[in-house]
């Protein structure tokens, strides 16, 4: 396929909004410094989840572009795979189901992610700078592995395992967390400039045993990553190796749950470190 043809017929689409107007009310009050404080929580995380939605929106239309049908039909097929919600339904929550197909998903004929496909959209357009600027940090993010290395008033410092960097993070769930724990979450940077804390934009999927030093191990056994923190690991963690990777990881290792964490155990590569690995095919 020709990329730049299909990207051409992509931009001279007519795209609406409808659902997602108070997302896209709430940037622009971001943007006109109106932070009325109406949300709890983290205005990273709002104006990064408002971004989201827009994205969620844009991708509903987008999939039904001749092009996109077929892996509009695999999105479909993993959906009912996987029947995202929360456990005990499933261990897929909905929010980890929803910026791993805009975000994640790699149509393999076009090589693009939806997320992507709206980035060239909105430039093209010439979309509001703080949506561009949400967007461009959900492209760029996918989950990882972090170790909490403390919790003080209502924040959590996570140490990136492969990427070996720490943040300052707001848990949007919720959950307060324990020095030492392992998590596989998403996490991104402050969305406006004068933000001094990265925010998570999934439930936490904790581990229940191990610590960080058998993440590190895991690190150094995976082929995609041996060379650090380059290209090839950044692949590996958002695209894993066939569509719905990582998916088909929080299933396997799924072990119990609160309202706000679920927690999981084992290692993709060894199979029988996670409960649940009859469930379908090895990772």
């Amino acid at each position: 396929m020709k990329i730049d043809k299909f990207l051409e017929k992509v931009m001279r689409r007519q795209f609406a909004f409808p659902r997602s107007e108070a997302d896209l009310a709430l940037l622009r009050s971001i943007t006109e410094g109106r932070l009325d404080r109406t949300k709890p929580g983290d205005w990273s995380f709002h104006g990064c989840a408002a971004a989201l939605n827009v994205a969620s929106e844009f991708a509903s239309q987008a999939l039904d572009i001749l092009e996109l049908i077929p892996f509009n039909n695999k999105l479909a097929d993993v959906q009912e795979e996987y029947m995202p919600s929360y456990p005990p339904m499933s261990p897929v929550t909905s929010a980890f189901f929803a910026a791993w197909m805009v975000l994640d998903a790699q149509d393999p004929l076009t090589g693009k992610t939806l997320g992507e496909l709206f980035a060239h959209y909105l430039e093209a357009r010439s979309g509001p700078d703080l949506l561009q600027r949400a967007l461009s940090a959900l492209n760029d993010s996918h989950c990882a592995f972090y170790e909490v290395r403390g919790v003080d008033s209502g924040e959590v410092r996570l140490w990136d395992i492969a990427g070996r960097r720490e943040f300052r993070c707001w848990n949007s769930s919720g959950y307060v967390g324990r020095k030492g724990e392992v998590w596989f979450v998403r996490v991104l940077p402050p969305l406006l400039e004068t933000g001094e804390r990265s925010v998570t934009m999934n439930t936490p999927y904790v581990f229940v045993e191990g610590g960080r030093r058998p993440w590190e191990d895991f690190f150094e056994r995976c082929p995609r990553s041996r060379a650090g923190s380059n290209a090839g690991l950044r692949d590996y963690l958002k695209f894993g190796q066939f569509l719905g990777y990582w998916l088909e990881f929080v299933v396997q290792a799924y072990v119990n749950h609160t309202g706000n964490a679920i927690f999981v155990m084992g290692f993709p590569d060894r199979p029988n470190s996670m409960p649940h690995s009859e469930h379908g095919r090895k990772l």
